[in-house]
């Protein structure tokens, strides 16, 4: 799905990001359901699950602090630590670009002379559970926003992992599987959303929670009707590009997430 070498470059500056960023602070998107999935996948499968291109980060926010308590929240310090790693916003997303080949750390103005296929654009994208009503005036832009991380930070629904080298927080199975149904009814790039689908499918089949009792606390976080509506909207030719990704039959891919319906 993605080329090995962009893979590659997002996991070795992943443990840098996270051993970087000040805490607390969770692990969401592709790398959380490499880290949850990949064990059982690799037993079962022989190979690796699927790593991600992107890094996503999440943070607390409370809406009633004040300006000083946003401005020395842990958000706010790891985008200052990110601009301090030549990490440049664009938008709500933070990006570092790197040669293909060399692994080089590009500069902001090299990146504007190079041919794109010659680059990675290595983005960090920084999540919060709440939009304070000062965030933009305080800290520049108008962050991700995910209301399941509520969940993670208040409900304590996380586990500790140190896969990547540094103790980090991981939110419960049924987090991530839930955060993935809330994302992929917004993906405008198609790659993205096929991404989302295969790493549902991934979630619910090769956790350690087993799929029954996943799939109970996936309802309890969502709903019925809205996994219902979700999941009804994918097609046989998304479960025909989600195969040719991870290598599993469509077939299958298609019965566990009708399953959870």
């Amino acid at each position: 799905m993605y080329p090995e070498n962009e893979i590659k470059i997002s996991k070795s500056t992943l443990s840098t990001v996270i051993s970087s960023v000040k805490e607390p602070v969770c692990l969401l998107g592709g790398w959380a359901v490499f880290i949850t999935t990949n064990q059982n996948f690799s037993n079962q499968q022989g190979r690796d699950y699927i790593g991600s291109r992107d890094i996503d980060l999440g943070f607390h926010i409370d809406e009633n602090w004040s300006d000083s308590e946003l401005q020395n929240s842990a958000f706010a310090s790891s985008i200052k630590i990110l601009k301090d790693m030549d990490y440049y916003g664009l938008g709500c997303r933070f990006v570092q670009h790197h040669d293909l080949e060399t692994k080089k750390l590009l500069t902001e103005e090299e990146a504007k002379t190079r041919p794109k296929y010659t680059m990675f654009d290595l983005f960090v994208d920084p999540i919060v559970d709440k939009i304070h009503p000062k965030i933009k005036t305080l800290i520049g832009f108008d962050p991700i926003d995910e209301p399941l991380l509520t969940k993670v930070f208040i409900e304590k629904k996380f586990t500790m992992s140190q896969y990547f080298g540094k103790v980090i927080m991981l939110p419960h199975v049924e987090v991530l599987v839930a955060t993935k149904i809330n994302s992929v009814t917004n993906r405008d790039k198609e790659g993205k959303r096929i991404k989302d689908i295969a790493d549902i499918y991934a979630l619910m089949w090769y956790s350690d929670t087993k799929f029954a009792e996943l799939k109970k606390k996936v309802i309890e976080l969502c709903g019925a009707q809205k996994i219902s509506h979700v999941l009804s909207e994918f097609t046989e030719e998304d479960y025909l590009k989600v195969s040719n990704v991870i290598g599993i039959d469509k077939t299958e891919i298609s019965r566990v997430i009708g399953e959870i319906k």
